[in-house]
């Protein structure tokens, strides 16, 4: 299934890359013709969002199944500040010398992952992956209105204000429900520190502590979708304000 997937998400990338250039050698062909740079330019730009909200639509619904339906699932985790110790007898010679700090992420392929961890990673991860395709229809609105003559049409500022909440709670959302199954599946791997070893390794006294990293729960709070969510909401308010002053206009003439 992952596989499958892969080689979805690849095609769409290659069609992607194809049909904005074919986009771009239309555009410039009819700019050529009829000396139209922004009407050109502004169905460049539809040509585009339309191609994007289509990769992220399919883009969202893989990242959605595959953590569900494989068996491992690539998953970002935290650990405690990890730095792997090597045993006195080695000796390793680099340009740099480490002064302090470590890991505290990584990512792995986990087999054996919880349900719950599951379906919070797969939801995180099509939440990622929807915005820019939300984003992106909101483009693709706002350049047909544009090209219709009508960029204040209340569509165009009830869509703004759609995006503004979905990159709002939408970006909080994957945040935060990421971080709670990585913490998940960094208890599940590294929470358990049992068992033994075999050997002597001059200068480690605890294998498990030199070479294996410690659990933790790292929950963050993004401000940046709050940030981006209330930027499309001005738009919207603009908007409005435009399409009001549009129809007074109207009632004038």
């Amino acid at each position: 299934m992952a596989r499958i997937m892969i080689v979805i998400a690849a095609v769409l990338v290659v069609v992607l890359l194809i049909g904005t250039i074919v986009a771009f050698a239309v555009a410039t062909a009819r700019r050529a013709r009829a000396g139209d740079d922004a009407g050109s330019l502004v169905r460049v730009t539809r040509v585009i969002g339309l191609l994007w909200v289509v990769f992220a639509a399919v883009g969202a619904i893989a990242n959605l199944l595959i953590p569900l339906l494989t068996p491992a699932v690539s998953i970002t985790m935290p650990i405690q500040e990890f730095w792997p110790q090597l045993p006195s007898t080695v000796d390793l010679q680099t340009e740099a010398t480490r002064v302090a700090g470590g890991f505290t992420s990584v990512t792995l392929a986990v087999d054996g992952l919880s349900p719950v961890a599951r379906v919070l990673w797969g939801i995180s991860q099509m939440i990622v992956w929807a915005i820019p395709g939300v984003i992106a229809l909101f483009v693709v609105i706002a350049c047909s209105r544009l090209l219709e003559g009508a960029a204040f049409a209340p569509v165009v500022a009830k869509m703004a204000t759609t995006t503004g909440a979905v990159v709002a709670f939408g970006g909080v959302a994957a945040q935060v429900m990421g971080d709670i199954a990585g913490s998940i599946a960094s208890t599940q791997l590294f929470g358990t520190k049992g068992g033994g070893w075999e050997g002597d390794f001059p200068g480690i006294d605890n294998v498990f502590d030199a070479w294996v990293p410690a659990s933790t729960v790292r929950i963050s709070f993004p401000f940046w979708p709050i940030a981006v969510g209330l930027a499309f909401a001005v738009l919207g308010a603009i908007l409005r304000s435009g399409s009001r002053l549009q129809q007074d206009v109207k009632g004038l003439v």
